[in-house]
Order: structure tokens, then sequence, then C-alpha cells
């Protein structure tokens, strides 16, 4: 099959070149981008598809898993950041720290 691309390819470079000339090669070389583009774009759009689909049935790998907490625990940090409740006491020391620091610079 790759076999049969390649000449299908090298076919349509030396009619690009017979009929446009020495842009043709470049011509060629500008639909071949494409098309590896294209193909790149829908592999990772199928990928896509069969990563929720196993996030449905359940059937995520353990790194997949991983990343999703990951990305829960981002998403409660961004829309829980300014609550009180939220801070944590690591926060809250380094907080307390750097207003000792302030208030010694300060003096």
């Amino acid at each position: 099959m790759l076999f049969i691309g390649m000449v299908i390819g090298a076919i349509i470079l030396f009619l690009s070149f017979y009929i446009v000339g020495p842009y043709g090669a470049g011509i060629f070389l500008i639909v071949l981008f494409g098309l590896v583009f294209s193909t790149y774009q829908k592999n990772k759009e199928i990928y896509e598809d069969v990563k929720i689909i196993r996030e449905k049935l359940g059937l995520l790998r353990e790194e997949e898993k991983f990343q999703q907490e990951i990305e829960m625990n981002q998403k409660e940090y961004d829309n829980n950041k300014d609550e009180p409740k939220f801070i944590s006491k690591l926060d809250e020391e380094i907080e307390e720290e750097l207003v000792k620091y302030m208030k010694e610079n300060k003096e």
C-alpha cells in the first residue's frame, strides 16, 4: 500500500512538473503537506472520540485517570480560589511568612 502511494505521488509530481513547469514540485509539496496535516487532524479527532467513549465506559488507563483527576482539581481550584474556606493550611503558613517578611523589610 505504501509503495502504491509512492508511485502515485511520483506520477503526480512528474505530471505537475510537466504541466506547471518548475513550480510543479512546489505545488506538489504544498499539496502533500495539506494531505499530511489533514490526516493528522482526523487521527487526532478519532483518538479524542475513542478517549471519550472509553471514559464513558470506564475503561481509562491509569495515566488517563490521573490526568483527568488533575484537570478536575485544577478546575475546582480555579473556581474556588477566592473562597476563604478553600485556602489550605500550607497557603495560610506561606501567607503568614510573607506578611512577616514584608513587616521586617518595611521597617
